[in-house]
């Protein structure tokens, strides 16, 4: 399997828990227990070191015409689960992930014809813009959260778990 399996799992599971804590589940803690949300946090910032590494290891394998590009596209999504790891173990406020969110949401469908040839693949880039501006809107109370975890669990499932579902089977992403 290629190592963008790799990312796919590890984000998407990332993703898929960020999710169900905005939709509540699992995400109050008992008195004087620590928050759910540092959990939540720390599986996000390892989606985003192991999305770093990941694309390092694109760039050192991958031929630059494809890896240049795809590393690229990963080094937004692992920036982003960093920062948000790194936000939610702090308790720090979420709008400038918020912020950041709006750029990750725009700038990868630059790739879009990088992803020519698969119609799955340009249908995750109009996902992830509603989801990451999604973000955006939870952070700055515009959207309600509970919301928000539907598109994220979602957009788990589909632009995730999916694609790495299919490439585990030998499959190719269509």
């Amino acid at each position: 399997m290629p190592p963008i399996t790799v990312i796919f799992v590890v984000s998407g599971l990332a993703v898929f828990v960020n999710g169900l804590a905005f939709l509540g589940v699992g995400a109050d803690a008992p008195e004087g227990a620590p928050s759910p949300l540092k959990t939540v946090g720390w599986v996000t910032l390892l989606a985003g070191i192991v999305d770093c590494v990941q694309a390092a290891f694109i760039i050192a394998t991958v031929p630059p015409a494809t890896g240049i590009p795809l590393a690229g596209i990963v080094t937004f999504y692992a920036t982003f689960f960093t920062v948000l790891g790194v936000t939610l173990i702090g308790g720090l406020d979420l709008r400038p992930v918020g912020n950041l969110a709006v750029a990750v949401a725009i700038v990868p469908l630059f790739w879009w014809n990088f992803f020519s040839g698969s119609w799955m693949l340009r249908s995750i880039l109009v996902v992830w813009l509603v989801a990451f501006l999604a973000v955006a809107a939870t952070t700055y109370g515009k959207l309600p959260g509970k919301i928000l975890g539907g598109i994220l669990v979602v957009t788990s499932l589909y632009t995730f778990l999916t694609p790495a579902a299919l490439l585990a089977l030998g499959v190719a992403i269509p």
